[in-house]
């Protein structure tokens, strides 16, 4: 679609576009004549979650954690817990008024109110001076606009008898005023329409409200701002004060696992009789050790003692044998006397016989001698010996020494008794102190154990305390504005309605005639024709209207047929010969397309430019055309030109006016036309005189879908002309009664469309001629950008 086309396409529906959003604009201003007019109201809410002040002085800003809190804290602000009491608070304090208030509510409303309440709701209310223990106290904003007229413990009273009332079943009326969505101000639907938003990046939370009381809308949200304080605030702390309970209660396990286990070491002390394990023990190892070294010193001693007692006492025992030596060295040295003698005899007779007798005997004698001293000498040596110690003390001497010794050997063998049985005590005290301390180090470890731990459950209680003093601290919730009073309605939008019916009524016109435009799968033109039906194009003939404007519409058709004509010539100059008569076959698929008038036209148009031609129509009832009387009111209000066809103009006329007899005749439908092989066979069968000085003879036959036809003519004529209504789509049906004739006839089948619209014939013939001013041609030739389609080459 260009430009031109789609300016067209609205300058044709321009009423349309115009009076659909004229009429929707009408409906909303008679729609909104009687407006409901609502309030609107605010409150702001400081939060201190992003710059508020905090205990934890190393706490850091975290800007998901902040945005984590502000989306708890607006869901909270909107759970259906904090609506539900904001919406039964509500309810009890118009319950209680006990007239209307323009500041609580208008006296139409609760007029309203109190005709749809039963009467059986006003025993919960609590009408005594009771106090009133409720942890539900009013906040400070709702106290500044609360009634005076009613009593705050009672209303605090009424509001708890409420909630347990509507607790109390699903069925009851508080529970289904606020669950269903009917009412306007008690309803969670109503409640729910106040908006909690923060604003932008600060600390601080909107809520906003609109209703159709000002009244109610300041009340609601002073009660909303006082229930989602405290609920917010009882959250924080109620979470942060488990917490501390949690570690309240550790804590107090950890201390009774402690002196559990310091109670245990004490007794094991008690019964180890342990007063300091590591100085005692190191007191009994150095005593031990003390006792090893002395014991094993006195036994060395005394081992040392008896091996000079037994020493001694061997000296003390060999004095019989110094007896028995010094008798037998007296005999030894009686026998060297008498030797010396002898000797000293044989000497004395060698020195006078000195015979070889002699020196023997004297040589045998010194030996003898020699020999005897030898042993006395060893004898005496031997005597020596035992009368005397090895380190030359006389034996004499050695008694008072084994008796000290013995003595001493006494003692120290008494005092190896008492070092042994001292030793035998050490020991018993050692292996008792060798155990306790393994016991003592388990002991201990268990001690170090539940000590670290109440330590660190210590630590993490300290460090809950400090977080919720830090969560009271951010929970504490104030109100910077409280609800104010709308004095005055807001401004309705009936205004900005109006202009939207209007807008969206000519968008969606405009658009529902884009839509059928570009659904539209009729045929419109010859160009559109041929892509939809593959078949070449004769050209197209307009539709004959009343009312054709501004156009010249005689010119149109008559160009229009002689453009066809042409394009027959322009066919038959180029396929076969020019001196033989030419047989055009006229046919459609469908009835009422148009082709006794396309045929008729045609054949005056070969008369008048001077060809020989004769038209033949089957024989049938013609249907006349009828005009109607007036055009429709519709197109009439729409400004759509009259859609009624000219029956007077000539070129509707019957052939019968425009042709002689000699050039219109008819033929029956038989079996012998449905199987005629060529037109001489449709003349001799009907009884007509065939002239062959003809130039062309044009055969129309009958709707193919609807009736037979005679395939051979069809095949052997020189062109066959399918005639096709514009205002039509190309169906299935049209291709399937087609598809043997594209077959057997090729490019002999050609196309006429019919019934065009005078808009679609600029295709072919151009700019149409019809009266413009220059304003009109200058803006054509800006849609079309040929700014320069004047200029002269």
């Amino acid at each position: 679609m260009t430009i031109v086309d789609f300016v067209r396409l609205i300058l044709k529906h321009i009423v349309l576009l115009i009076t659909v959003p004229i009429l929707l604009g009408v409906l909303v201003i008679l729609l909104t004549m009687n407006p409901s007019f609502e309030y609107s109201s605010q409150t702001i809410l400081y939060t201190g979650l992003a710059t508020g002040s905090s205990i934890e002085m190393d706490k850091t800003f975290n800007y998901q954690a902040t945005n984590t809190a502000f989306d708890n804290l607006i869901n909270i602000i909107n759970s259906r817990e904090t609506q539900e009491e904001v919406a039964i608070r509500l309810f009890a304090l118009h319950l209680m008024l006990p007239e209307a208030n323009p500041k609580y509510i208008s006296e139409d409303l609760f007029k309203e109110f109190k005709q749809k309440i039963p009467t059986y709701l006003y025993d919960y209310v609590a009408t005594g001076n009771e106090n009133n223990n409720s942890d539900n106290k009013i906040s400070e904003t709702e106290e500044k606009l609360f009634p005076d007229q009613v009593d705050r413990n009672n209303y605090e009273k009424t509001v708890e008898n409420l909630t347990a009332f509507m607790k109390s079943s699903s069925d009851n009326f508080v529970y289904e005023l606020l669950n269903y969505d009917e009412d306007d101000h008690y309803s969670l639907k109503a409640i729910s329409g106040i908006k909690a938003q923060r604003i932008n990046s600060s600390d601080l939370i909107k809520l906003s409200y609109t209703v159709n009381d000002p009244g109610i809308c300041q009340q609601t949200l002073a009660i909303y701002n006082g229930v989602c304080i405290k609920n917010y605030k009882h959250i924080k702390e109620n979470r942060s004060d488990a917490v501390v309970k949690y570690f309240e209660n550790e804590l107090n396990k950890a201390r009774i696992e402690l002196k559990n286990a310091e109670d245990k070491l004490l007794e094991f002390n008690k019964s180890s009789n342990i007063i300091n394990y590591y100085e005692q023990s190191k007191a009994v190892a150095v005593v031990k050790e003390d006792m090893q070294v002395d014991f094993k010193k006195n036994v060395a001693e005394l081992a040392g003692l008896n091996a000079g007692i037994k020493r001694l006492e061997k000296k003390l025992e060999v004095q019989e044998i110094i007896q028995e030596k010094s008798n037998l060295i007296l005999d030894k040295k009686k026998q060297l006397g008498d030797l010396n003698y002898k000797l000293a005899l044989i000497k004395a007779e060698t020195q006078s016989n000195r015979t070889e007798e002699n020196f023997n005997k004297v040589t045998q004698l010194e030996n003898q001698t020699k020999k005897l001293n030898e042993e006395i000498k060893k004898g005496v040596d031997q005597l020596y010996s035992y009368q005397n110690s090895i380190d030359g003390l006389p034996v004499s001497k050695l008694l008072p020494n084994w008796m000290n010794n013995v003595v001493e050997s006494e003692n120290l063998k008494a005092k190896l008794q008492v070092l042994n049985k001292q030793n035998n005590d050490f020991q018993e005290t050692y292996a008792r102190y060798a155990p306790a301390g393994a016991n003592m180090k388990r002991l201990e470890r268990e001690i170090a154990v539940s000590e670290q731990g109440y330590l660190e459950i210590l630590h993490g209680l300290n460090l809950a305390k400090l977080k919720l003093q830090d969560s009271e601290l951010s929970s504490d919730l104030k109100t910077i504005d409280i609800p104010y009073y709308p004095v005055s309605p807001n401004p309705t939008k009936r205004a900005v309605l109006i202009i939207a019916a209007a807008f969206l009524g000519g968008i969606l016109t405009l658009g529902i005639i884009f839509v059928m435009e570009y659904f539209d799968d009729s045929l419109k033109n010859s160009t559109s024709a041929s892509k939809k039906t593959g078949f070449s194009s004769l050209g197209m003939l307009p539709k004959i209207i009343l009312d054709p404007g501004s156009f010249n519409l005689n010119f149109i058709k008559n160009r229009l047929i002689e453009i066809v004509t042409q394009n027959i010539y322009q066919f038959f100059g180029f396929n076969g010969d020019a001196k033989k008569t030419k047989i055009i076959v006229v046919f459609s698929t469908q009835k009422l397309e148009g082709k006794t008038v396309t045929a008729g036209n045609i054949a005056k148009t070969f008369k008048k430019e001077g060809k020989k031609v004769l038209l033949l129509n089957y024989k049938q009832e013609q249907v006349a055309i009828k005009q109607r009387g007036k055009s429709p009111i519709l197109n009439k209000i729409l400004g759509y030109p009259d859609p009624r066809i000219d029956v007077e103009n000539p070129f509707l006329a019957d052939v019968s006016t425009y042709l002689s007899p000699a050039e219109h005749d008819y033929y029956e439908l038989n079996n012998d036309f449905f199987n005629a092989k060529n037109h001489t066979d449709i003349f001799k069968s009907n009884n007509i005189n065939l002239n062959n000085n003809l130039d062309f003879i044009i055969i129309e036959i009958p709707a193919i879908i609807y009736s037979n036809y005679p395939t051979e003519l069809m095949v052997n004529a020189d062109l066959n002309i399918l005639v096709c209504r514009a205002n039509r789509a190309w169906s299935d049906a049209d291709e399937s009664a087609i598809r043997n004739l594209r077959k057997v006839c090729g490019s002999k089948l050609n196309i006429i469309v019919n019934g065009v619209n005078i808009n679609e014939v600029e295709s072919m013939l151009g700019d149409l001629p019809k009266k413009r001013s220059k304003f009109r041609k200058k803006i054509k030739s800006i849609f079309k950008f040929q700014f320069f389609s004047k200029n002269q080459i």
